[in-house]
């Protein structure tokens, strides 16, 4: 990633000056956007209609964090001045959905922050725990208003559906008899289907609005964090230092070539510059007359006020008031209102709730069972697998238990025959150390140093266990901070001994 090839500006902005950013962008990349969504939904939904025209508007709209991982692929790239056609973002779509695709249309569907959250799952490919402590990070602000624009763009959506209900009543010619309400509240395949249609429509016009402006909020939180604007703001200073040093080296060499010029050649300048050429006359020549005298100006103020004092222009009207000329199925007042479309709205709104209700308590009684599932197992005679926490000291962070090779012994040897003492120290020490807390012999914690762990393992261990991790310990010490290499002899006796101790490897059900 190049922040100098960014085509945004980087100044710090507050929130609502993102969400505005990401609308601009959407505006400008509009052809990508738009093009790669309505290739990549308009056959899912047509596929959904196919399968139910009742919840299959409902399917497409649950399925819909998928198609933003392309929106954001294009946003990412364009961002960065790297120019990204709809149809590379369809080749690059199947990749995108890789990483977490489950957990965006499951638990994290609901999240008021998702399109803030999916650019660090898919653009810093972050999972777990990871993940958390840097949205953690980037949500640490007073000025985190995620919330509120999902919740915007849902209305717009909303007002853009509305819309288009309104419009197709409006297209009704006057006389023609038709309820739109009543048309509306039918069950009929065609208007089910144009309410899908229209739905889809809205939730295509707002998809890249959305994606654009938790995009720009979340490139805003990285500016403030990690100072891409003074950055800049410094490479700017080398360059222009860069370019005034450049500017000194041409005009000190320009005045060692005047001081060598001939004599002729400056009094030729010199004539050249006192002397006033053609071109100058030519311009004094053609400058423009006067202006107008004061007499034709009154005269022609004087004709435009009898202008505008004839018809049409003499008519005045003072409007007090807004005027509406009512909606076309307004009631008159001797009906009663038909309150069909409120059932209708209200209907379909419960419907919908209905949906979600069942999602969340599918979700919540897969949850308990999820918990449960050690109680469950223990009633049906089964054996789960368990997993222990191994809580390694800060000397030994940086190998994990996945990070072990599957052959632990051949490992060792590959790294003795090669003199990798080093690395085999760590090997021996980490391995050493895992397989003592999973047989719980010792308690570490993050927070010991060797020496801590040397009182930890003279205080629980005994017999020639606790001779070999001395002997281990003290001589990592010396390799690791006194830089003092061991005897090849002293490490092999290490590695017999290692290999007669813990040869055993620790499978990883065990841990």
């Amino acid at each position: 990633m190049k922040i100098d090839q960014l085509v945004i500006s980087t100044q710090a902005r507050n929130s609502w000056k993102s969400f505005d950013l990401g609308c601009r962008m959407a505006m400008t990349w509009w052809r990508q956007l738009y093009g790669f969504l309505l290739v990549v939904t308009f056959p899912v939904f047509v596929l959904c209609q196919l399968v139910s025209v009742e919840f299959g508007i409902f399917i497409l709209w649950w399925c819909k964090p998928l198609f933003e991982r392309g929106l954001l692929y294009i946003f990412s790239r364009q961002v960065f001045g790297q120019q990204i056609s709809a149809s590379n973002a369809i080749k690059a779509w199947p990749s995108q959905l890789k990483l977490n695709w489950f957990q965006s249309i499951t638990w994290r569907r609901f999240s008021p922050s998702r399109g803030f959250d999916l650019a660090v799952t898919q653009l810093e490919q972050l999972t777990g725990e990871k993940r958390a402590s840097r949205l953690a990070v980037l949500h640490r602000t007073a000025d985190n208003n995620n919330a509120w624009w999902l919740i915007i763009c849902v209305h717009w959506e909303l007002f853009i559906l509305m819309g288009l209900f309104v419009l197709m009543d409006m297209l009704v010619p006057s006389g023609v008899e038709f309820d739109f309400f009543k048309v509306l509240s039918s069950e009929t395949l065609a208007i089910e289907l144009g309410a899908n249609l229209f739905t889809y429509l809205a939730i295509l016009l707002i998809a890249p609005i959305y994606i654009g402006g938790s995009f720009a909020a979340y490139l805003n939180r990285r500016i403030i964090l990690e100072g891409w604007d003074i950055e800049l703001s410094f490479k700017k200073i080398q360059q222009n230092s860069l370019q005034k040093f450049a500017s000194v080296i041409v005009m000190v060499f320009t005045l060692g070539l005047s001081f060598n010029m001939p004599e002729t050649a400056a009094q030729q300048s010199d004539e050249t510059l006192q002397t006033p050429s053609s071109t100058e006359f030519e311009q004094a020549a053609l400058l423009p007359p006067e202006a107008e005298s004061i007499e034709r100006h009154e005269e022609i103020n004087q004709n435009l006020q009898e202008v505008l004092q004839a018809p049409p222009f003499n008519q005045n009207e003072m409007v007090r008031t807004w005027r509406w000329t009512g909606w076309q199925w307004e009631s008159k007042s001797d009906e009663q209102p038909d309150l069909s479309v409120f059932a209708t709205i209200f209907a379909f709104i419960a419907k919908f709730l209905e949906v979600i209700l069942w999602v969340v308590f599918i979700s919540l009684l897969l949850w308990l069972l999820w918990l449960s599932r050690f109680r469950i197992a223990s009633l049906a005679n089964i054996k789960l697998p368990t997993k222990t926490l191994i809580d390694m000291p800060s000397f030994g962070q940086h190998r994990t238990h996945k990070d072990l090779p599957k052959d632990i012994p051949s490992e060792l040897s590959l790294l003795m025959s090669q003199q990798a003492y080093r690395q085999a120290l760590s090997l021996m020490l980490v391995s050493s150390l895992m397989n003592l807390q999973v047989r719980k012999l010792i308690s570490l914690n993050k927070a010991m140093t060797e020496q801590q762990c040397l009182t930890a393992i003279n205080r629980s261990l005994e017999g020639e266990s606790k001779v070999f991790m001395v002997e281990l310990i003290n001589t990592w010490i010396q390799l690791a901070w006194a830089h003092r290499w061991p005897q090849p002899e002293k490490m092999q006796a290490l590695f017999v001994t290692w290999t007669q101790l813990y040869a055993t490897p620790t499978t990883k059900s065990d841990v």
